[in-house]
């Protein structure tokens, strides 16, 4: 374990060193000096707040994400988001910008909360939505336009997520509700 975290530590240090470089463009003593003394309090910091439970649940579930898929993931998420860019600029450049923003609240079938942290993030990378909230499994999500409940939670996103672990997708959002009042939240 202790082994797990010098080379995860290491690594760190290597990768960020490579960034800082790439970055400055400086290759002298000063600058080098700066760079590791900077790297080494992020990693210091950073390698504690790996160490902290900021969820109910163990965080680390043992499953892990398949690779090939997380590629297709990547690729497909980036494509979406191209459309989405699309869509919000039509919506922007409309004459009658129909823009109705909206929270939209639904909940979640994803197996632990790294899954639902990559839904959140990936429903945020996407331009026109905003995920405000993640709560066990209720997710409130901000959206450019809230008329049509379809439009908006696109389910394709969660089911991507699920195939990450190795679940069957099914029906993954559920319970999905537009909230018109402060009431229903």
């Amino acid at each position: 374990m202790k082994g797990k975290k010098i080379r995860n530590n290491v690594s760190h240090i290597f990768l960020l060193m490579l960034f800082w470089l790439v970055l400055s463009g400086y290759f002298d003593l000063f600058y080098l000096s700066l760079g590791l003394i900077s790297i080494a309090i992020v990693v210091l910091v950073n390698s504690r707040l790996r160490n902290y439970n900021y969820f109910n649940e163990q965080t680390d579930s043992g499953e892990k994400i398949r690779l090939f898929r997380l590629i297709y993931f990547i690729l497909w998420l980036l494509w979406e988001i191209v459309i989405s860019s699309f869509k919000v600029a039509y919506l922007i450049i409309h004459p009658k910008m129909p823009i109705k923003a909206g929270i939209i609240k639904f909940k979640t079938n994803l197996p632990h909360m790294n899954a639902k942290v990559i839904l959140g993030n990936s429903i945020t990378l996407t331009p026109g939505t905003v995920t405000i909230e993640i709560n066990d499994n209720d997710f409130l999500v901000h959206s450019l336009t809230s008329e049509n409940i379809e439009d908006h939670i696109d389910h394709s996103l969660a089911v991507e997520v699920a195939k990450l672990y190795h679940v069957e997708p099914g029906r993954v959002v559920c319970e999905e509700q537009v909230i018109t009042s402060s009431k229903e939240l």
